[in-house]
């Protein structure tokens, strides 16, 4: 009968253990989704920051005679997708390299 107990007494350990656990499962999963967003949010904020800063240099450029016929606006900014960003620095490279080669033909 003691023998029965101390097995019936492991089996209620046990059981609360794995309903313990999986409950450690479910938090460690809920922390690994909340630090990637924070991860997707943090890799955005240069991409903000390049944009804030394009708009605030735009701005530098522009004399006395841009403002005699109101104010100047900003360069317009494009948003591209992140996979985009590729294809399209490679497109103007090719732009302006094909532009440069022109020009030396011309001389």
């Amino acid at each position: 009968m003691a023998e029965l107990r101390r097995l019936q007494e492991i089996e209620s350990l046990t059981n609360r253990m794995s309903k313990l656990l999986q409950s450690l499962n479910q938090q460690i999963a809920l922390l690994q989704l909340g630090t990637s967003s924070v991860a997707d949010v943090t890799a955005n904020w240069i991409q903000i920051v390049r944009a804030v800063s394009l708009a605030a240099n735009s701005m530098m450029v522009y004399n006395e005679e841009d403002f005699k016929n109101g104010l100047p606006t900003t360069e317009r900014l494009v948003r591209c997708a992140l996979n985009d960003i590729g294809a399209i620095v490679s497109n103007l490279s090719e732009e302006q390299d094909g532009g440069k080669s022109e020009n030396s033909e011309e001389t």
